[in-house]
């Protein structure tokens, strides 16, 4: 069988998850919240652990209802808790949620009645973007086309949410962040259980990092992203295809890993992850940005309603 009738479907649920994901990617990274999509696709994923361990299917719809559900709350609790942290970071209460929901996961598949709590666990994290079937295409296109639409409607005042300071928000910007994080939530949610953690956070954090080597306004960070995370995405399923097996010292031929082809959201995960080291490394030799015009530039594009 060919690339096309293998990872074709596969191609095309990149195509249409990977620029709604890179634009939320482009807020995250500018406002140095990192790893809250990590959290907020874990948070998910301790949903879909739940649903498992009582006996539905990873993909069925009670397990998807579910990891919206989680997403919703993780998205509600890591939105609320920024107030009145005194010295510690926000990013710090973001790690130990992931932490947090990362064990209770691992503990709630532990004692999975059908037994495959470790393997299920491995599938939340890797994901199965490779069995994508053309009939799926539909729905996604409807579900990531939604939430890309209301987030293009509320572009402009969340643009003017990340260059402000969030320590000083008025009820009407945290509402707005809420929503954010709530609209973030259920992108993860409805991703996680195709693409799997890693790759969700791939797809939200190194496109954005690639750009914002580069460039410091988000309007053109956005549109630098978008076309990186899909190109560095495309490298990953080809690598995928045709890279050979790894064969490590001491093993036979029938005991490779990966007697057949890499992994595929793994593989999609190295494609962007060395486009990162090379887009580093060509920064190293560029001389410094004008960081107070590009300022001026932003200030310009974004105007700030939320004062």
């Amino acid at each position: 069988m060919g690339f096309w009738s293998i990872l074709g479907p596969a191609a095309i649920a990149v195509l249409i998850m990977v620029p709604v994901h890179t634009l939320f990617g482009v807020h995250i990274v500018r406002r140095g919240l990192i790893f809250i999509d990590l959290a907020v696709a874990q948070v998910a994923a301790l949903g879909m652990s739940l649903a498992i361990a009582m006996g539905h299917e990873a993909a069925s719809t009670v397990a998807y209802e579910y990891s919206v559900v989680f997403a919703l709350l993780g998205a509600l609790l890591i939105s609320l808790s920024r107030f009145r942290l005194g010295k510690v970071p926000h990013e710090a209460i973001i790690g130990i949620v992931y932490v947090l929901t990362t064990a209770a996961s691992i503990i709630v598949l532990e004692f999975d009645p059908s037994g495959h709590g470790h393997e299920e666990l491995k599938e939340i994290l890797t994901g199965n973007i490779m069995f994508v079937k053309s009939s799926q295409h539909l729905g996604y296109a409807a579900t990531f086309g939604s939430i890309l639409a209301v987030l293009l409607l509320l572009w402009r005042p969340i643009s003017a949410l990340t260059l402000s300071k969030q320590e000083s928000l008025n009820f009407k910007g945290v509402l707005l962040d809420f929503a954010f994080y709530a609209l973030l939530g259920f992108m993860v949610a409805s991703s996680v259980k195709v693409a799997g953690v890693l790759l969700v956070f791939t797809w939200l954090v190194m496109p954005a990092v690639i750009a914002f080597f580069f460039v410091e306004r988000i309007g053109v960070a956005a549109a630098l992203a978008i076309p990186l995370g899909v190109l560095g995405s495309f490298g990953g399923l080809l690598i995928s295809y045709f890279a050979p097996d790894l064969r490590f010292q001491g093993m036979a031929m029938g005991e490779a890993a990966g007697t057949g082809n890499w992994p595929t959201g793994p593989s999609v995960v190295v494609a962007l992850g060395a486009l990162v080291v090379v887009a580093y490394l060509v920064r190293l030799f560029l001389p410094e940005r004008r960081t107070g015009e590009d300022a001026a530039l932003d200030a310009a594009e974004e105007k700030p309603e939320l004062a």
